[in-house]
């Protein structure tokens, strides 16, 4: 968790850093994933750069971790000396991984919670704006992406005539990014029980709470959670 006061007042953080990261093994049978290395250091501290970046000081960091955490905290505990480790003894999922934080915030607490296998550039000062002046209980952070289709793709009518023809055209859509504001009270709320993000989401959206979505169109991300996009940003 990091503390920091901005023109955009007291803002907490929490890295998620728990996983396995199978889809990088066997790398991360030797070293969980957010602590692989990275060009100029630590996949974790490119992390706590960004967000230092943006205002925060990571001076009162929790980072949440489990696999091989007995390694991490003896190992980065002298590395990241600012940084306190929250050790979960249970996987629980994305939302669910949060419950081991629910005494570090308050219920009117803006925090930021973010994937410990994540690279960005993404403003969270506009992220952060646009959560307050909605008065959103959870803001997905996001940014456009560009799919491009393998094949031509056709236009077809509603009784099967040929409309048109698009060779392999580009498709832009909003992703997850794995960061989100919540207001603290959305994290108290989770019990210890497993919980993916999306779906505690949708449990809120259900239960009347507001969620917007904040689109960085200018924003670079990267998710190092696969082979190629990891091999591509040690380059």
């Amino acid at each position: 968790m990091i503390v920091a006061t901005t023109d955009f007042g007291e803002i907490k953080a929490v890295i998620l850093t728990a996983g396995l990261g199978e889809r990088l093994r066997p790398l991360t049978y030797l070293v969980p994933k957010p602590y692989l290395p990275l060009r100029n250091g630590l996949i974790i501290e490119r992390i706590l750069d960004w967000l230092k970046y943006q205002g925060l000081r990571y001076g009162d960091v929790i980072v949440v971790t489990a696999y091989m955490a007995d390694k991490v905290v003896s190992f980065l505990s002298n590395v990241l000396r600012d940084v306190k480790f929250v050790v979960a003894d249970q996987l629980l999922g994305t939302a669910g991984q949060l419950w081991y934080v629910r005494d570090y915030v308050n219920d009117g607490d803006d925090v930021v919670v973010i994937n410990g296998d994540v690279l960005t550039n993404i403003s969270l000062p506009k992220a952060l704006e646009l959560h307050r002046s909605s008065g959103a209980d959870v803001t997905i952070v996001s940014v456009r992406y560009k799919l491009t289709a393998r094949y031509g793709v056709l236009d077809i009518g509603p009784n099967g005539e040929f409309k048109g023809w698009r060779e392999k055209p580009e498709i832009t859509l909003p992703i997850v990014t794995g960061i989100y504001v919540m207001r603290g009270f959305t994290i108290k709320w989770l019990g210890r029980e497993r919980l993916d993000m999306n779906r505690y989401i949708e449990r809120l959206v259900a239960l009347g709470r507001r969620v917007m979505v904040y689109v960085d169109d200018g924003g670079y991300y990267v998710d190092l959670g696969v082979h190629s996009d990891y091999v591509s940003a040690l380059l």
